[in-house]
């Protein structure tokens, strides 16, 4: 029997640390280096052999953010990223040694990421530390979806009000347009919002699938009640059953406390699960439970919990075509599809396009303390534009034209301007050869390419995704192009 027991004394302990993605280095308390993992290489620039042997500090710049982290163990609740000073070169490594516990700080890696740093001391048998592990992971993910919770809640909070504005207000003024399309989608808001009937809306990004399911909600009974948005293209994978579901106190490493999740928040109220075509396949038996029988269950719990929540689904996807392609379960989709609403785009219905284009006026005119007005020949220019970014598009551009048209007339030129791309092109002056200057045209497209991308997705997370770049160099250009 003795055979079939891994004797772990014989495993390379160099070979199993090269195969953890997260940066690792050991060193003695005087702050030698003994060992580096490839990942640690990778990260910091530095081979195995040009670190061992030498003093921490004479191998990396070291740029640690002291932090009144609490001392238990990693979650997104207990990290606060106001609380960043000045940084200190002080090795997290020589403090754990020093101190003889473990300690963790926030530090930053050589290309800017920002990375959660954790020194553990080694104890000889006099009690003495011998050695001490440090492990480095990569907290962009982590610090983008802090970012990205943050701003569900606040926008959550804003909702509430809105809806009680609406409701003690009622109108359709949050859907606008005297097309033969609005007039039915009217309609079937009216038919299904009294009942609890669950709904799946698809249109294209910007055709206003969250205005619907508002509209629905506020026309219920459950009008007072919690509305709870979850963008399931914005939530890492691996967070998403936690937020959705809830989780007991050491369900994972980081559960710290048992957390409600956001089913249980809507309780009552709408839920609105927005891309659901984004949602991960591995959860999709959970969703369709919950969507079953009612009732949820914490990660790591063995109650179940009841819920009544009304719940509206929207994607820019074909399911059915997800469905054929294995990409969606058919069970889910029809558990979802119970009441479907399509949402044509707005180049189907262009008579839409005035009654639209003069809320948002108004809407801009107010905001920026103008009074402007369309022309005849403005209001055709407009109609006659395919709007490929939907209603979304047409407030953008609204906004744009209050902006810069200097006359109070908004004149069919103006909307040409716009829509040919002078907006997008540099405002600053050419050079003598007739030329802008290639910093100055760049920026300028950088900046448009980002309020674009956050007006449509209102994550800096997802934002980095799109553009194939890192959140926190989305966040860096945010601020200095003063993009709110």
């Amino acid at each position: 029997m003795s055979s079939n027991i891994l004797d772990l004394k014989k495993i390379d302990i160099s070979e199993f640390a090269d195969i953890i993605d997260h940066p690792i280095h050991i060193i003695t308390p005087d702050g030698i280096v003994q060992f580096v993992n490839k990942a640690w290489s990778n990260v910091y620039g530095v081979s195995r052999e040009d670190a061992v042997g030498k003093h921490i500090k004479d191998v990396v710049e070291i740029r640690n953010f002291y932090l009144e982290l609490d001392k238990s163990p990693l979650s997104i609740s207990n990290i606060n990223y106001e609380m960043l000073d000045e940084p200190s070169d002080q090795s997290v490594a020589i403090m754990a040694a020093n101190e003889k516990r473990p300690v963790t700080m926030l530090s930053q890696t050589p290309a800017n990421n920002q990375v959660l740093v954790s020194g553990n001391p080694f104890f000889d048998e006099n009690g003495e530390v011998s050695f001490v592990v440090t492990i480095i992971q990569d907290l962009t993910m982590l610090s983008s979806w802090h970012s990205y919770l943050k701003e569900v809640h606040e926008e959550n909070e804003l909702t509430q009000k809105e809806l009680l504005y609406l409701r003690a207000n009622l109108n359709d003024s949050s859907l606008l347009g005297n097309s033969k399309s609005m007039s039915e989608l009217r309609k079937l808001i009216s038919i299904v919002a009294p009942s609890d009937a669950t709904v799946l809306i698809h249109g294209e990004s910007g055709t206003g699938k969250e205005v619907v399911s508002k509209e629905i909600h506020f026309r219920s009974g459950r009008a007072e009640k919690p509305f709870i948005t979850v963008n399931c293209a914005a939530i890492p994978e691996n967070l998403m059953e936690s937020e959705l579901f809830g989780h007991e106190k050491g369900a994972f490493t980081g559960a710290v406390s048992s957390k409600a999740g956001l089913f249980e928040m809507a309780n009552h109220g709408t839920i609105l699960l927005d891309e659901i075509g984004e949602f991960p396949m591995s959860l999709q038996p959970k969703l369709l439970r919950v969507l079953q029988e009612r009732e949820i269950r914490h990660v790591g719990g063995t109650k179940t919990i009841p819920i009544d929540v009304r719940v509206i689904a929207a994607t820019n996807r074909d399911l059915h075509q997800m469905v054929k392609d294995g990409q969606f379960r058919s069970d889910l989709f029809y558990r979802l599809n119970v009441f479907p609403i399509n949402i044509l785009p707005l180049r189907d219905r262009p008579e839409d396009i005035p009654a639209l284009a003069s809320s948002f006026l108004a809407k801009f005119n107010k905001k920026y303390n103008k009074s402007k007005f369309f022309t005849p020949s403005s209001i055709i220019a407009l109609e006659h534009y395919p709007w490929p970014g939907n209603a979304r598009e047409l407030e953008n551009t609204i906004e744009r034209l209050v902006i810069i048209s200097n006359e109070p007339a908004i004149t069919a030129d103006d909307v040409n301007y716009i829509m040919n791309a002078g907006f997008n092109a540099p405002q600053a002056a050419v050079n003598s050869y007739g030329f802008v200057d290639l910093k100055t045209a760049v920026e300028n497209l950088e900046k448009e390419m980002i309020q674009t991308a956050y007006a449509e997705f209102k994550s800096s997370y997802k934002v980095a995704e799109v553009l194939g770049t890192s959140q926190s160099t989305i966040a860096r250009k945010m601020k200095q192009y003063e993009i709110e």
